[in-house]
């Protein structure tokens, strides 16, 4: 199966396109509709028939646990709903219902003059990412579509997948964060004592957090200590002279900025755009928790920011010339991409995807003044269509793109830190920045859509038939 090469004229195409969604929309036996502006848009199935029983459960399993299971590895919420979809129309299933909530999926089928049968499977409410296992998985989507893998031999290729052993060993992907706190540290006009630093502090809170959630502490109060630990840690180091005020400052804003879910922040104004509004508003709960747990854990510690040194205190960051910009936002991507487990081969693609995105960003912000919550609509948009150009034919998911470029150049790390010192030293401004750090987070996410949108409709446009 593939899509089917085009024909005609341009208008005629976007005509025939309209048409075929518009009667789509219309037959309520089909859920094809909502393959329009995803990879699998234009895709040929074959011709549905009556599944029996047996049959549909197995078909319906194997979609739940490959959606659960893309869920886990980060995928955004779209692309989750439109693998179930295009798998069960490869295997000859219609009158379909797909729903994806935020903490559920759930699917029924239910053919005329039978009973529905309906299947439900836990996600969870936990943000997390892998880029391995979401590159394997998507591969595997594309196995079952392209290919007419069967539901049994697929269940057996996910569990091979979910068992697989990532490609890094643990530490690896942990140095691979701490490069990125020094990347950001670097961003955050931190120098190169301040850049060595940096990662220290990030091993010593990622280790820390670790110890506390292997213990079943919630994840709430995990951000809390951790907070607390990597402003008390700062602070500390500044009053022992290892660092200046103004040094301390760039690293707590760089490890500061690893512990908020931004990626979240981005999947929940995706999601809001591409109309999952049960799972914006609970992702929306989710990251109200965790950043009552990072206020809650700067009080615990705000005695300490009283009385920390002036530099420590001047939340002034300097921007960096934009060719070390991009320097730092390849390298911060690259870190990224490893701390996120993805494979070798996407390594180079990352660091591209982080130089394309710092370039965007910088050249709006420095070069034509523009604030930065439009730099960075602007970056995540021309960074979302140029993975989704070029993801279908790298053979890797345009997600696996966009994580590192935001990671290594987009992420807000001074506006964050402004916020959380001023909130600690009870002094005007910090709602202020808080407001321009959530903003442009939530553009970040409107940017990645739309950019996604774009770069799809334009490969599908000029790529090869298959």
């Amino acid at each position: 199966m593939g899509r089917p090469p085009g024909d005609g004229t341009f208008l005629g195409r976007r005509r025939a396109r309209r048409e075929q969604l518009a009667r789509l929309r219309d037959d309520e036996s089909t859920l094809l509709n909502r393959l329009y502006g995803t990879e699998f848009e234009g895709y040929s199935f074959p011709e549905p028939r009556d599944v029996d029983e047996p049959t549909a459960v197995a078909c319906m399993r194997f979609a739940l646990r490959q959606g659960r299971e893309l869920f886990l590895a980060g995928a955004e919420t779209r692309a989750i709903e439109s693998a179930i979809v295009a798998i069960t129309a490869r295997w000859e299933m219609d009158h379909m219902t797909v729903d994806v909530t935020s903490r559920t999926i759930q699917v029924q089928y239910a053919p005329p003059g039978a009973h529905p049968l309906t299947m439900m499977m836990v996600t969870g409410s936990e943000d997390s990412r892998d880029l391995r296992q979401l590159d394997d998985l998507s591969a595997l989507t594309h196995r079952v579509v392209d290919k007419g893998l069967r539901p049994l031999e697929a269940e057996h290729e996910l569990t091979r997948i979910i068992s697989r052993k990532g490609f890094w060993p643990w530490w690896t992907t942990v140095l691979g964060g701490a490069l990125l706190a020094a990347m950001l540290c670097v961003l955050a006009s931190g120098t190169p004592r301040a850049a060595v630093v940096a990662p220290a502090v990030f091993l010593v809170s990622n280790r820390f957090g670790w110890a506390l959630g292997a213990g079943g502490l919630p994840s709430f109060y995990v951000t809390a200590l951790q907070t607390a630990a990597v402003i008390g840690l700062t602070m500390f180091l500044a009053d022992a002279h290892v660092l200046t005020g103004g040094e301390a400052a760039s690293v707590a804003a760089a490890n500061m900025v690893l512990l908020l879910p931004i990626l979240s922040l981005v999947s929940l104004s995706e999601d809001a755009i591409s109309g999952f509004r049960a799972m914006a508003a609970g992702r929306l709960i989710s990251v109200g928790m965790f950043l009552g747990a990072m206020v809650g854990g700067v009080a615990l510690v705000g005695f300490l920011l009283r009385d920390a040194d002036v530099d420590a205190r001047n939340t002034a960051f300097r921007a960096l010339p934009l060719a070390l910009s991009l320097v730092t936002s390849a390298i911060g991507a690259l870190g990224n991409a490893i701390f996120m487990g993805g494979p070798p081969r996407l390594l180079p693609w990352a660091a591209g995807a982080g130089v394309l995105a710092g370039l965007v960003n910088g050249v709006l912000h420095q070069e034509l003044g523009q604030p930065s919550p439009m730099a960075a609509l602007g970056a995540a948009a021309v960074l979302g269509a140029a993975a989704g150009a070029v993801a279908p034919s790298l053979h890797i998911p345009s997600r696996s793109l966009v994580v590192p470029g935001i990671a290594g150049a987009l992420l807000p790390g001074p506006d964050v830190y402004r916020s959380l010192l001023q909130y600690g030293l009870h002094v005007p401004g910090a709602g202020g920045y808080a407001v321009l750090a959530f903003v442009t987070t939530a553009a970040i996410g409107v940017g990645t859509v739309l950019g996604s949108q774009l770069g799809g409709a334009a490969q599908r446009r000029w790529a090869p038939a298959s």
